[in-house]
């Protein structure tokens, strides 16, 4: 039995960092309880908020649903070690990304792509503020019932699941906006340490993932590995937000390779334009669709691949559409995506040793 139980939430500019807080002291109060038996649980932070899964036997649903019921519980009170040892994680990540040159390069383009977006990890300012009773506030107002959706790989009727998972999260009210009081003060920003210039350009596009923006990002990684010149660090990413995608290319060189790095990274969708290929397409499309089927082979996958399509777009049968999308990716949608993104002009970041 696999279930998947996602929250969807948005953080306002004080509450930056909470949804991974959040999620870490639920999972550490689930890996506890599930030992005795023996069951996997996870949770993750996505772009629409959080999603937790736990897989045992079924012969365990009930305590399954348990688990759950225990990862949406309310934070607890006070200020316990595990609130404390969960913020200092929160806070070292969010000094990470703001003095690695290549987080901090990923932060501008996702700031310039998506603005007033938040980073997920929150800011060392918003982190700090963080205390017991403003993430039981949070908890309260983003943990309502009515918000939740839970996808079930299991064998059992749907009035079991009702039944099993009926009062869950805070008690149900209306749930009130994020909280967009001002930002707190942030600490004067660490220098980001490094020898080399890393510079980085991304295009963005409104709407959920499409299978051509995913083989098109295969096909730019793939120019870029055929077109590497030696010394150079090259990296393509494409990030999910809750209403655009983005393809990132970014890259890093010493001293004297930085006019060809900066080359390459802003001629590297209109080279896999110029190189575009049925052969090629039919491959990026056969080698997502393997991953695809790998992924959801057990239930633990299957409920992973459904549940976040789900998220993504509140379609039931979007993780099928996906599919099927995927199925009639071809030359000309490839192609058409990537003229349609070299008409705007990317975003850009750069960070100088």
């Amino acid at each position: 039995v696999a279930l998947r139980l996602s929250v969807p939430l948005r953080e306002g500019r004080a509450e930056a960092g909470a949804g991974i807080l959040l999620r870490d002291l639920a999972v550490d109060r689930m890996r506890s309880l599930a030992r005795p038996i023996g069951a996997q649980v996870s949770g993750v932070r996505t772009p629409w908020g959080l999603a937790y899964t736990v897989v045992g036997a079924a012969a365990d649903f009930e305590y399954l649903a348990y688990l759950l019921r225990e990862a949406v519980a309310p934070p607890g009170g006070g200020a316990p070690p595990a609130f404390q040892e969960g913020r200092e994680r929160l806070a070292t990540l969010a000094i990470e990304a703001s003095e690695s040159p290549q987080r901090r390069v990923a932060a501008e383009l996702r700031g310039q792509a998506s603005p007033g977006l938040l980073p997920v990890e929150g800011t060392p300012g918003s982190v700090a503020a963080l205390d017991p009773g403003s993430l039981r506030s949070f908890w309260a107002r983003t943990h309502q019932p009515s918000s939740m959706t839970l996808v079930a790989a299991a064998s059992v009727a749907p009035e079991v699941l009702l039944a099993a998972t009926q009062g869950m999260g805070a008690q149900q009210g209306s749930a009130a906006p994020p909280v967009d009081t001002p930002a707190p003060a942030e600490p004067r920003r660490g220098v980001a340490q490094t020898l080399r210039t890393w510079y980085g350009e991304a295009w963005s596009a409104p709407g959920p993932l499409s299978a051509e923006a995913a083989v098109a990002a295969i096909l730019v990684s793939r120019h870029l590995q055929g077109s590497r010149l030696p010394g150079l660090e090259l990296s393509v990413e494409l990030w999910e937000f809750p209403d655009r995608w983005v393809l990132a290319v970014v890259g890093a060189a010493y001293p004297r390779d930085v006019q060809a790095m900066r080359r390459t990274v802003s001629n590297a969708l209109s080279g896999a334009r110029a190189a575009l290929e049925p052969s090629a397409v039919a491959e990026a499309v056969a080698q997502l669709r393997r991953e695809r089927l790998l992924l959801a082979r057990t239930p633990a996958g299957l409920v992973s691949v459904v549940g976040r399509n789900l998220d993504a777009t509140g379609d039931p049968r979007a993780a099928v559409t996906a599919a099927e999308a995927l199925d009639r990716a071809g030359t000309e949608g490839v192609r058409s995506l990537l003229d349609d993104l070299l008409r705007r002009p990317p975003h850009t970041a750069q960070v100088r040793p």
